[in-house]
């Protein structure tokens, strides 16, 4: 079949359409013309594959891997389509046009600070997009070079021993922290890797090393832990932290929450700026994390509460004059929604990785609030993702 792309999904896929029927079919350009096969059929919509396969030059997987899926456009051609791409969700989801959004650069390449590898025998790499299959892997251009490191003497281990299934690679400020999983005997691991990274783990007990690093990020310190969740570009997460920083002086905050909190990051950062910072998080790790971090840079005027926040934030005496969220992927909760409404603090800070779900939640804030700013971060080249910094305002009455 022989198709012409015609525009962009938000994912990056290019849009197709034959006898009224719409087909997206991944890493091809607007304007292309080419010959593609049919893999899914479904009853609104197909997928699609190119036939003649497509090459870049600085990965030799990227046809198959699902791990990059705009690096065939130029990096210039990248930032326009993220930029696109969030105006047309703005366009149909929500009131406004945002005519002149700006969106910040960051690193093209090498700038992953994390990996997860999966590991099948003497392979190790990524699952094939859509698929089980394993794609073997020896170099990959998103990662940091001290991670290539690691991954070869990973190929060279399990060439011998086959008994491995999974590898996490940290890398943070210099020093590696390597978590493996599988049946292979801990001494023989141990052996091979404890001189080689700075923290160990297999099958989740620490075989050597520290239990946890430490990663400066602007002017405070963090400790990473081994589930501790932090961003894998630490230079797109200083663009993006030091864009919510400057939100907070221009608002000149009191009282701020920093909901979805974390490890902390953004509430130690933000707490020079502010009489007091709350931070609330669901995962009990993270939240210890957050307290430690906070005794670590000597930070007194922050607290943080374990819990979901829809229902932590409801038995909190303060009243904040900020709100700061940073959700995960599926947005805000219908019920921090509600009480949002009610609530009717002067700023909203949303951060967000998914401009749908923020789309769609400021389109329900929009009863109180209204979109003052926002600004895209680039955190994630060579792939569809964008990181957004958006500052709602209350309504005032006239």
């Amino acid at each position: 079949m022989h198709v012409k792309i015609t525009s962009y999904d938000h994912k990056g896929r290019g849009i197709a359409r034959v006898n009224k029927k719409v087909i997206f079919v991944p890493k091809v350009k607007v304007g292309e013309e080419l010959a593609i096969e049919i893999v899914k059929d479904k009853k609104n919509y197909c997928l699609g594959k190119r036939v003649e396969p497509i090459k870049v030059k600085y990965c030799p997987y990227y046809d198959k891997c699902g791990g990059c899926n705009i690096g065939h456009l130029s990096y210039m051609e990248q930032l326009e389509f993220k930029k696109q791409m969030v105006k047309n969700i703005f366009s149909k989801y929500t009131k406004y046009s945002l005519d002149d959004l700006e969106i910040l650069k960051s690193k093209e390449y090498n700038y992953r600070n994390k990996v997860t590898f999966h590991i099948k025998g003497d392979k190790l790499g990524y699952y094939e997009e859509e698929t089980n299959d394993l794609i073997s892997i020896s170099k990959c251009k998103l990662l940091d070079e001290d991670i290539m490191v690691i991954t070869a003497l990973l190929n060279s281990f399990i060439k011998v021993h086959k008994s491995l299934t999974k590898a996490v690679i940290k890398s943070l400020d210099g020093k590696i922290m390597l978590i493996l999983e599988g049946s292979e005997d801990k001494e023989k691991v141990k052996e091979f890797f404890k001189e080689k990274v700075s923290s160990l783990y297999y099958n989740n007990s620490l075989l050597s090393g520290s239990e946890e690093l430490k990663i400066e990020v602007l002017s405070k310190e963090f400790l990473v832990r081994k589930d501790s969740f932090f961003q894998v570009n630490k230079e797109g997460l200083n663009i993006i932290y030091n864009e919510v920083i400057n939100l907070v002086k221009s608002l000149n905050s009191k009282v701020i929450y920093d909901l979805y909190c974390g490890t902390g990051t953004i509430s130690l950062l933000v707490s020079d700026y502010a009489k007091k910072v709350v931070g609330i998080e669901i995962v009990k790790d993270a939240i210890i994390a957050a307290k430690n971090n906070a005794k670590l840079n000597n930070i007194t005027n922050t607290k943080f509460y374990l819990g979901d926040v829809s229902k932590v934030i409801r038995l909190l005496d303060s009243i904040p004059d900020t709100i700061i969220l940073d959700p995960p992927r599926k947005g805000l909760d219908k019920k921090l929604i509600a009480f949002l409404l009610d609530l009717e603090v002067e700023n909203i800070i949303y951060v967000s990785c998914n401009p749908l779900t923020l789309a769609r939640d400021i389109n329900l804030l929009n009863e109180k609030y209204f979109l003052k700013s926002i600004k895209l971060v680039d955190e994630f080249p060579n792939t569809y993702h964008v990181e957004s910094i958006t500052l709602l305002k209350l309504r005032r009455e006239n």
